[in-house]
């Protein structure tokens, strides 16, 4: 298989994360330079026609783009794990986590990505401060969601860590640079540094350097 990747990309960091957690080999890495705009050129466009990073590729003409769809497949192939077990109302609860983070965590965790950490990254201005305050404004009402559900239990489903942690926390990969307003919430704040205990999330961590 070939992933097609960026690493500064919190959406590839979720799928790097879950190849490490599972150790997955037999993976091709294609960097794909986003700062060069290889994104936007047609032999990238074939793969993924929305130009966005991560996309996987099984090397018989199959493609899959979108994070968290590459990472459930990656999960199911590797078989019933804690991490991702075969019981079905477990799926549907990180299934669910997942449905919550594309549509809703994860567009208000790029407002403040995209501002505070990839314009001064890739160059491209200032950040914006009336989409900063939007940004801090959307974002308080889902961390505050986030914060009660996790006073109760120290993942978000059962008590290990799962994918659903893995693609909740990865939107959220710039929480310190980006200055997401998390200090707000302890129990969201504890879970943090609680899924930075766990390897394959710490050492995924993207460097601030940008790739050659």
């Amino acid at each position: 298989m070939k992933l097609y990747f960026f690493p500064p990309s919190p959406n590839v960091r979720k799928v790097a994360a879950v190849i490490s957690h599972l150790g997955i080999g037999g993976i091709e890495l294609q960097l794909v330079n986003i700062a060069k705009g290889e994104q936007r050129q047609p032999a990238f466009l074939a793969v993924n026609p929305m130009g966005k990073l991560p996309a996987l590729a099984n090397g018989g003409g199959q493609i899959i783009w979108e994070s968290n769809a590459i990472c459930q497949l990656l999960c199911e192939r590797h078989g019933d794990t804690p991490f991702y077990p075969r019981d079905p109302w477990v799926r549907a609860d990180i299934a669910r986590w997942l449905f919550w983070e594309a549509s809703a965590w994860g567009p208000v965790a790029e407002i403040l990505t995209h501002e505070n950490v990839r314009k001064p990254m890739l160059g491209i201005g200032e950040p914006d401060t009336a989409k900063v305050k939007q940004g801090e404004e959307q974002f308080r009402p889902l961390a505050s969601l986030l914060d009660r559900h996790l006073s109760e239990r120290p993942f978000l489903v059962g008590g290990a860590v799962t994918l659903a942690d893995f693609a909740v926390g990865g939107a959220a990969t710039y929480v310190e640079r980006g200055r997401f307003p998390i200090a707000e919430f302890p129990h969201l704040q504890t879970w943090w540094h609680r899924l930075h205990q766990i390897p394959a999330w710490k050492d995924t961590i993207p460097s601030a350097d940008l790739p050659e």
